[in-house]
């Protein structure tokens, strides 16, 4: 498909001969005109090879095109019986545009440039019309043009160079192109507010050559602010530094300089380079200067010479440093040696009707920015930087409000993140945060066990947050170095409230004390510490899911620590509802002190912990291990009609998991609806053990099957009809007597179940979605659910008695095997004779 097209495009061709003239000259810096601003990519070839690529305005192209469209076409036709090679290939630009892209109509004259105006005004119906030029194809444009030019990596196994030519890994030529010399280039273009930046790469031979050409107002020129992509670069005002910063509401900054001697150091001391000057906003100036008059850090007439630096060239860098253009996290260094400016962008959502973004210099507001003046760039800032010295940790240290946290830090190693060169944000809570939690996790913390680390994440970003980023009655959401995210809200200001208002994280910690900054982050106080699921210690997630009775348990037994201390367990805790009635219960709410120590308490509890740590996605029917050394059994169930073969319901030791998933400190809890109890008897002792089954017993006995029931290695369920059943079926007791040995032993052998099958795993069906166990006499017995799971004829009065090898229901009604159905063949007379191939194929 892709050569059809390419064949296609090179008929198109012959009339675009004139847009790939070796005589165009190369664009410089200048300033150009309506007539002169548009360009776009070509390139010129030989018959080696790629050349030089060059921009082409497009008005050029056009005009050219219309005046050699016949004589290139004759030339073309005379040369047809010559040679392919002295044919000039045909370049395909694919252009990308941004939402301040210009119409569909020059969209299209920019990617297929022959078409012309003529061709998409004859479809004006359709919404092509008349184009308007965007800003960067008007006057008061300069250009620049880079060209950088590489190898190209090769990919794995086989690289395709050029449209049509193949190579394999050793650069050999596996397939030549089908139209000679032919390559492929691709454009992207990206619009900014006064830039139009549009980068060309182009591939021949393995070798790469990339042009980027900047298009922009020139110096004295400028757009305004979200001005639509029409509206052209128009002639500015452009004042001095002292006129310029009074405009921005930020002279005091530049008086104050300007007296100190300072301010020509700033602006370069005249050597002619490019500055850009941070300069706090009068507010800001005067506040920072009241509140350090006594120290004489301002005061232009007590204050030395190395003071004075510190606050003027701490606002000065070198270069024209335009916010638009910088990264987020870039580091711009500042006159004062050793200091740099840490710059913050943060996108706000469009519908908000603000500026795109917000910036910050070391979390320092930029109000306004990129105002031009005589000598420098101007930004203002709501505040006054302050020299950086000390890392995030190392300002950590220096509080102390931040003991604990000091000490949790250096003990889980979390501190060397906050020590690196690597942006970072932490929420540090205070000591008196720490009062606050609940005793397991408080304990937990302090020590530097289990999941702190998690819980010290959970307080930590990878980048630089500042304050700036959130709005007033808007939320934002950063993530975690878990990948959790923090829900960041600030609250609305009352009218009369000058004050900043306050910022709450995930609606539980509220931020003190905002934008301390490091020279490697920026760390915020918060009165909370931020709780989170995957750190937490099992008996604090407890609390928090309500299992209220099993955590009382595990704290009057005095083993809390130790289970908060278990890794890569499976918890299955009863929910207090399921042990409300239990015996332990009882003796909880009655005798606590009788529990202290207590090994059958111990052994009940370590019962319910599985290794290793097995979440639902990860289940499957097996036996497992608990820490008290005896094993569970875990079913797996579908409860949907149609589709059987889907698990979505699971059992342990037929106690129903109701909630599930819940992950602690390298621990998941499931809750289930019924305490477990380790089963002490085997089917035939638990058969040996209840007089009401006695006459079952029997019949066990006399088939010969107690062997079957005593099976360690198997799991059965077995279905028990209780005496009074058999009481009521007299006349079955009185004929049993005269069963023969295999009736009796298939009567038995139909009310067992090679398999487990729980009562949570009967649900009520209907035809056609009937479901069936099998009994190990090969009878197939329906099951299904009423008022109470229903086995065949028989009810089921009483659910899952847990045996070592399997379970027991009990039931009240006996289950009679239906007759095996003989299938024979008819016999046919010996003087018969098949009729034909037809009876004899049947």
């Amino acid at each position: 498909m892709l050569r059809e097209w390419a064949c296609l495009l090179l008929l198109c061709s012959v009339q675009a001969v004139p847009f790939y003239s070796d005589e165009y000259s190369r664009l410089s810096s200048s300033v150009e005109d309506v007539d002169s601003s548009s360009s776009s990519f070509s390139s010129s070839f030989d018959n080696d090879g790629i050349s030089d690529t060059e921009f082409v305005p497009l008005e050029q192209q056009q005009q050219q095109g219309r005046q050699d469209a016949a004589a290139a076409a004759a030339a073309v036709s005379s040369q047809a019986h010559t040679t392919v090679l002295e044919q000039k290939p045909f370049n395909v630009d694919a252009i990308t545009t941004d939402v301040n892209s210009p119409n569909p109509a020059v969209f299209f004259q920019q990617s297929f440039p022959f078409f012309g105006n003529e061709f998409f005004n004859s479809f004006g119906g359709f919404g092509f019309g008349n184009a308007q030029e965007p800003w960067w194809k008007g006057p008061n444009v300069c250009t620049e043009k880079e060209e950088n030019e590489g190898a190209i990596a090769e990919a794995d196994g086989e690289t395709v160079d050029s449209f049509g030519e193949e190579r394999d890994g050793a650069g050999n030529v596996v397939r030549s192109p089908l139209f000679g010399q032919f390559h492929f280039s691709v454009n992207s273009c990206a619009e900014k507010p006064n830039k139009h930046v549009c980068t060309k790469i182009v591939n021949q031979n393995g070798k790469k050559k990339t042009v980027t050409l900047t298009r922009q107002c020139c110096h004295g020129y400028g757009r305004p602010r979200n001005a639509d992509f029409t509206t052209p670069c128009e002639k500015i005002e452009i004042k001095d530094i002292e006129a310029t910063a009074a405009d921005m509401g930020a002279k005091q900054f530049i008086e104050s300089a300007k007296s100190a001697g300072e301010l020509g150091d700033m602006l370069g001391s005249g050597t002619g380079k490019k500055v850009t000057l941070f300069v706090p906003n009068d507010a800001a100036f005067q506040e920072y200067r009241g509140r350090h008059q006594q120290e004489n850090n301002v005061d232009d007439a007590k204050a030395g010479h190395t003071q004075k630096s510190s606050i003027y060239k701490l606002h000065s860098v070198l270069g024209d440093a335009q916010l638009e253009d910088l990264p987020n996290e870039k580091l711009l260094q500042t006159e004062l040696p050793g200091q740099s400016i840490r710059i913050n962008s943060y996108q706000l959502p469009p519908a908000l009707g603000l500026e795109p973004y917000r910036y910050a210099a070391n979390c320092v507001p930029i109000e306004k920015h990129d105002k031009l003046s005589e000598q420098a760039l101007v930004h203002t800032l709501n505040g006054v930087l302050k020299p950086l010295t000390k890392t995030v940790m190392d300002l950590i240290r220096e509080r102390a409000d931040m003991s604990i946290m000091r000490t949790v830090l250096e003990k889980t190693n979390i501190s060397a993140l906050l020590e690196a060169d690597k942006p970072v944000t932490i929420f540090v809570p205070t000591d008196a945060a720490f009062d606050k939690l609940e005793p397991h996790l408080r304990r937990a913390l302090k020590e530097g066990r289990g999941c702190a680390s998690n819980i010290l994440k959970n307080h930590m970003l990878d980048l630089t947050f500042c304050s700036l980023a959130t709005l007033p009655g808007a939320k934002t959401t950063a993530y975690n170095l878990l990948g959790e995210p923090l829900l960041l809200n600030r609250t609305r200001s009352a009218q009369n409230q000058t004050e900043d208002s306050a910022i709450y994280i995930n609606n539980a910690a509220k931020i003190l004390d905002a934008d301390i900054m490091g020279t490697n982050g920026v760390l915020h106080v918060i009165d909370t510490i931020l709780p989170t699921e995957s750190a937490l210690p099992m008996t604090t997630l407890m609390s928090q899911k309500n299992l209220t009775i099993f955590k009382r348990l595990l704290e009057a037994s005095g083993f809390d620590d130790q289970f908060d201390d278990l890794d890569n367990v499976t918890i299955f805790a009863p929910t207090d509802k399921a042990l409300q009635n239990s015996e332990w219960a009882r003796l909880l709410a009655e005798k606590p002190d009788a529990l202290k120590n207590n090994k059958d308490l111990l052994e009940f509890l370590n019962y319910h912990v599985v290794k290793p740590m097995i979440k639902t996605c990860d289940l499957s029917e097996s036996s497992l291990p608990t820490v008290a050394g005896k094993n569970v059994r875990l079913n797996l169930y579908s409860t949907h009609a149609l589709f059987s073969d889907v698990m979505n319901r699971a059992t342990v030791n037929c106690a129903r998991l109701v909630h599930f998933d819940d992950e602690s400190c390298g621990s998941v809890l499931h809750q289930l609806d019924r305490p477990l109890a380790a089963p002490k008897n085997n089917l035939l002792k638990s058969l040996e053990t209840n007089p009401n089954y006695s006459k079952f017993l029997e019949l066990v006995i006399k088939a010969n099957l107690t062997h079957l029931l005593s099976n360690e290695s198997d799991s059965f369920t077995l279905l028990v009809p209780k005496n009074d059943v058999f009481e009521e079926f007299s006349e079955s007791i009185e004929s049993k007597s005269t069963q023969s040995q295999p009736d009796l032993e298939a009567q038995v052998k139909t009310h067992i179940v090679n398999d487990v099958v729980c009562c949570a795993g009967i649900i009520p069906t209907n035809w056609p979605f009937v479901r069936s166990i099998e009994s190990i006499s090969g009878q197939h017995l329906r099951i299904t659910r009423d008022r109470r799971p229903k086995i065949e004829n028989a009810g089921v009065t009483k659910c899952d008695v847990v045996a070592t090898n399997g379970i027991l229901h009990e039931i009240n009604d006996i289950i009679v095997p239906k007759p095996q159905q003989q299938h024979r063949r008819p016999q046919l007379p010996p003087s018969y004779q098949p009729n034909g191939d037809f009876e004899v194929f049947f």
